[in-house]
């Protein structure tokens, strides 16, 4: 028989191993929380991964039909698709409009209309697709023009509540996820591809307790969209979720690489223009520029004589003088100068017009215009020109630096300086030192240039005024067709631009971004630093382009590009 103390023993070694397989127990349901955690975790983060991979493929491609909308639309760039709202047209193909014009519309991604496949999210879902009124397009909305002035009027808010990018979001791109308790009815037949059926309420969540503004994702008609995020109480027990993870687009994404565009056409018009090859031109000159005042409508806005910088011309100038080519009589305060005479006083007067037009007014510096015109009054004083002081010409100088005083220069009177300027290009386009009405060597139309032709385009007409020339003297119409580096020869720097040769350049493409603060392009239309900023405003031939991801692009979003005969702006 054992021992009292054997007994012990057993029961003790008995109770031990329990212990110990108790442990090994809780050590094996610990380790398989942990894992099915870490498995939980992992497969969420591959199913974002999924959605996000899916959003971004859909958002280049709706950035895509964007930019090439006008291609194949008599519309101009810049429109979105209507989303798939019920599959009518073939399930992921838009319908053939979406609601009223200006209102917002939410539907399926048309992923045929994009020429993608079904686009799944990582839960299995396709993706779903909002779209502003502004930017839909069809119907399209009447009110706005589309450029980059066209703010985008969808909010998206963050998990937090506040604002993302407010007045910039034109459309965005939605992965539902798995169903939640309030969106679980997705059983039907009428998208075969994606399954389910076309109820936003079905897959996309009615944040209903958000503050301050309760948002509803499956209901667009608002404008307003939220990210994912929970709610919770006040133990910290979640109440509600949002789990529709928003890729958005914002009026930038669009028209950055549109502006590009526009801005290579008309460098592209420009370099076929002046090369020779499909017009006349010897000396590889560049028309005038449009007056900034002018508001023609497209497609007959012609350049003006005498205007190196301002917009780009629907019709291109060749004209070096507005009159009968002879002066009145052989008494005329000209008649005695030659043709390089009289092109070179030209030069003077344009340099005042140049400055006039870059003087924005009180609170600015009037010493450059100021100048000009001492240099113009001195210019026309001395020999060879020996003109009096009544005359249009030394009287537009002298007029010009007499309104200009104080220290800084103010100036004064600018509409009768304009008055006395005209008089002064009068005189000169009077006169036989002009040879003729026009530049011989150059063409007047862009007609047998095929890459002009987008001057006729719908979209040309929407985006025409932001669009600007400017020509260093000297390869204007009537020029030497030569410049002087350091001085007369336009420059170009910035993070924006990326070809050598600054200081050499013969002329410039300038398209002006969108509206920044202070800028007003309905009233101050013909108002150069309404549209342009710094340097590009002023007609100067120092200017600055920077890319977007540049600090100084806050300030200057003008996009610059160099032309000079292909040399150094291929």
């Amino acid at each position: 028989m054992p021992s009292h103390q054997s007994q012990n023993s057993g029961r003790k070694i008995q109770h031990g191993g329990a212990l110990l397989v108790m442990l090994v127990i809780l050590v094996m349901g610990i380790t398989t929380v942990f894992i099915t955690s870490l498995s939980s975790t992992a497969i969420q983060n591959r199913r974002n991964h999924s959605s996000a991979e899916s959003l971004a493929r859909a958002k280049e491609a709706l950035i895509g039909y964007a930019l090439t909308y006008g291609d194949t639309h008599t519309a101009a760039h810049g429109y979105l698709p209507c989303p798939d709202l019920s599959g009518s047209n073939g399930e992921g193909s838009s319908p053939g409009s979406c609601g009223s014009a200006g209102a917002h519309q939410l539907g399926r991604l048309p992923w045929r209309t994009l020429d993608l496949p079904a686009l799944f999210d990582g839960s299995g879902e396709c993706l779903w697709y909002a779209v502003s009124g502004k930017y839909k397009n069809n119907p399209p909305d009447p009110s706005t023009t589309m450029n980059w002035d066209n703010t985008g009027d969808l909010t998206i808010y963050a998990d937090n509540g506040n604002t993302i990018e407010a007045n910039e979001v034109v459309a965005a791109i939605i992965a539902p996820g798995k169903p939640l308790s309030g969106n679980s009815d997705r059983a039907g037949s009428s998208a075969p591809t994606c399954g389910g059926n076309y109820t936003a309420a079905a897959y996309l969540e009615n944040d209903s307790v958000h503050t301050p503004v309760a948002i509803n994702n499956a209901n667009i008609a608002a404008g307003a969209l939220i990210m994912p995020h929970e709610h919770r109480d006040g133990n910290g027990n979640i109440t509600s979720s949002t789990n529709d993870q928003i890729l958005y687009i914002t009026r930038q994404d669009i028209w950055n690489g549109i502006q590009k565009r526009i801005a290579r056409q008309a460098k592209k018009c420009l370099d076929d223009y002046a090369s020779g090859t499909f017009v006349t031109n010897t000396n590889h000159k560049y028309p005038w520029a449009v007056t900034l005042s002018d508001t023609t409508a497209a497609p007959t806005r012609t350049g003006s004589p005498n205007v190196r910088f301002g917009r780009f011309p629907d019709v291109p100038s060749n004209s070096i003088s507005g009159g009968s080519g002879s002066c009145p009589s052989s008494s005329s305060p000209l008649s005695h100068l030659t043709a390089a005479q009289i092109t070179a006083l030209n030069d003077q007067i344009q340099q005042v017009q140049d400055a006039l037009n870059a003087y924005t007014g009180p609170g600015s510096t009037g010493s450059a215009l100021n100048n000009a015109g001492d240099n113009l009054k001195d210019f026309a004083q001395d020999p060879p020109y020996n003109l009096p002081w009544t005359d249009p010409i030394r009287s537009a100088g002298k007029y010009v630096d007499d309104y200009c005083s104080g220290d800084p220069k103010t100036c004064t009177n600018l509409s009768t300086m304009q008055t006395k300027l005209d008089a002064a290009f009068t005189e000169i386009t009077d006169c036989t030192g002009m040879s003729g009405s026009s530049d011989g060597t150059m063409s007047g139309s862009w007609s047998s240039i095929p890459s002009c032709q987008f001057v006729s385009s719908t979209s040309w007409a929407a985006w025409r005024d932001w669009v600007f020339l400017q020509v260093a003297e000297g390869y204007q119409p009537g020029g030497a067709g030569s410049c002087t580096i350091g001085t007369t020869c336009l420059s170009v720097t910035g993070t924006g631009h990326t070809n050598s040769g600054s200081g050499s350049y013969h002329a410039a493409v300038v398209v002006a971004g969108k509206t920044l603060s202070g800028q007003d392009r309905v009233t101050g239309f013909g108002s150069a630093s309404n549209f342009l900023e710094g340097a590009n405003a002023t007609g100067s031939t120092s200017l600055e382009t920077y890319r977007l991801d540049d600090s100084s692009y806050s300030t200057i979003n003008d996009t610059v590009l160099c032309i000079d005969g292909k040399s150094n702006c291929p």
